[in-house]
């Protein structure tokens, strides 16, 4: 017998044990699947069924790095045009002024090696971070 003809014979061995292999998995499954056929959505990715939605009442679930969010206020606002009292003040700290001004608004300072142009190319330094 030739070298293709052992190779040959081997192969079709090979084949039938993974046919028998494959027909022995389909009969012990018996065609039941665990869960709901999974659908994709275009970029391939599994779309979640629509299950039930959490209940209002539920506490939510915390996501670690996120901090929680303040609860809804339920007791009445404060009224804007009511004079507040200051903070009570710490023996040593310095008082917090009432609002920091805001700085004066000058436009922005223009880059001495940027263009008169907008369509002109801006100047090339040589590579030296230090060359002026």
């Amino acid at each position: 017998m030739g070298f293709m003809d052992k190779a040959k014979k081997m192969a079709e061995q090979a084949q039938a044990k993974l046919d028998e292999a494959q027909s022995k998995m389909n009969t012990s499954q018996g065609g039941q699947q665990d869960g709901p056929a999974v659908e994709y959505d275009k970029h391939g990715r599994p779309i979640q069924p629509a299950g039930p939605t959490p209940d209002a009442g539920a506490p939510p679930v915390a996501t670690p790095g996120v901090p929680p969010t303040a609860p809804a206020r339920t007791g009445p606002t404060p009224d804007a045009s009511a004079p507040s009292s200051p903070p009570p003040s710490t023996p040593g700290v310095p008082a917090a002024s009432a609002a920091p001004s805001p700085p004066a608004a000058t436009g922005p300072t223009p880059d001495p090696g940027a263009p008169k142009d907008p369509n002109e190319a801006p100047k090339m330094s040589h590579g030296d971070p230090l060359a002026g």
